[in-house]
């Protein structure tokens, strides 16, 4: 199979080096991206045979699957590109800028055409998460009765090699911002909880960092379930922090992405176990290339399709409209879709 790999920022690279980890040969991935200096270090340090600056010198090859690792205010012109050669999607997260009418007809031709796709929520491909939902599944604190989660990060040590002013997180019309970039813990509440159905939610910006973008989202949520819960999301906590509070009728479970840890309370015994794993920070994103490859050779379907990823985007619609308006919003309203 050969590859295309869109964006050779840091998450791009990363995917390169994976598929190449993985068994895939260099000489099978081709790298896209506009900036030579891209290419060139690409080149060096994934010992890529080729590199080009646009999708149609990319599709020339014939490749069998691309990632899109683009900023997010390009995956779905790009996706658009990359379908009419019938090749098969990896989207980093989230799908798109916004759920409007061009990524909703994106949707139905990715189906009529029968394309396969894997969105990047990577987090639900990590051993801790696998192990969180094991034990959700096995009800080992009974009926769940309410959950916290929050992602907290200090934007400017994300990428502490360059300037946060000009990293595309900083620009929402880029599709940047708090809400869009931090959106794996609403796909993580999706996968624990199920479908998000209605939010009330502030959103916007509260630092004095300097970005044109939110930087911050504050949500109560309602699940189909009937299950009440609460999000955070910020880009300005110094201490960073991402975890998910789970309390139920027989004890509680709390996540913790930087102690790499599941605690179980137990309601009965009033004891904790905590179980903790690797240090690896690459392997949740092995685990999510290995699937990709499954994938496409049929051997799994995908665990989160673009359908599953419009759900996540028709949350954060949900939470701009509810900023908007003041009001509790249902998730997927219509007249929400913009044009």
């Amino acid at each position: 199979m050969k590859f295309g790999i869109i964006g050779l920022g840091s998450i791009g690279k990363r995917h390169g080096r994976n598929l190449i980890a993985l068994g895939v040969q260099p000489s099978d991935i081709i790298g896209v991206d506009l900036r030579e200096d891209r290419r060139q270090e690409a080149k060096e340090k994934l010992n890529l045979t080729k590199t080009v600056s646009s999708i149609d010198e990319l599709c020339a090859d014939k490749i069998d699957c691309a990632f899109i690792c683009s900023p997010t205010s390009l995956h779905t012109a790009h996706a658009k590109q990359l379908i009419q050669h019938g090749v098969a999607l990896f989207i980093e997260k989230p799908a798109a800028h916004q759920l409007d009418e061009e990524l909703s007809e994106l949707a139905k031709q990715i189906e009529a055409k029968q394309i396969k796709t894997l969105v990047g929520y990577v987090f639900r491909f990590s051993d801790h998460v696998r192990h969180l939902k094991a034990l959700l599944d096995q009800r080992v604190i009974g009926r769940i009765l309410s959950v916290r989660g929050e992602f907290s990060e200090y934007l400017p040590d994300w990428h502490p090699w360059e300037d946060y002013r000009s990293f595309y997180m900083a620009k929402k019309s880029m599709g940047g911002g708090s809400l869009l970039d931090q959106s794996h813990i609403l796909d993580l509440c999706h996968y624990l909880f199920g479908e998000i159905d209605e939010v009330f939610a502030f959103n916007g910006k509260a630092s004095q960092l300097e970005v044109e973008a939110d930087d911050f989202a504050e949500m109560s949520v309602r699940f189909k379930s009937g299950l009440i819960g609460s999000v955070h999301q910020d880009m300005f906590g110094r201490e960073h922090k991402k975890f998910l509070d789970i309390k139920g009728e027989k004890g509680n479970l709390f996540w913790n992405v930087y102690q790499l840890s599941v605690t179980h309370y137990d309601g009965e015994t009033k004891k904790s176990k905590t179980y903790t794993f690797g240090t690896d920070h690459n392997q949740m994103y092995l685990n999510q290339t290995r699937h990709l490859l499954d994938i496409l050779e049929n051997k799994q379907q995908s665990l989160i399709p673009l359908e599953v990823g419009l759900h996540t985007m028709a949350v954060i619609q949900a939470v701009e409209r509810s900023q908007a308006e003041k009001r509790l919003v249902k998730v997927g309203e219509q007249v929400a879709v913009k044009s």
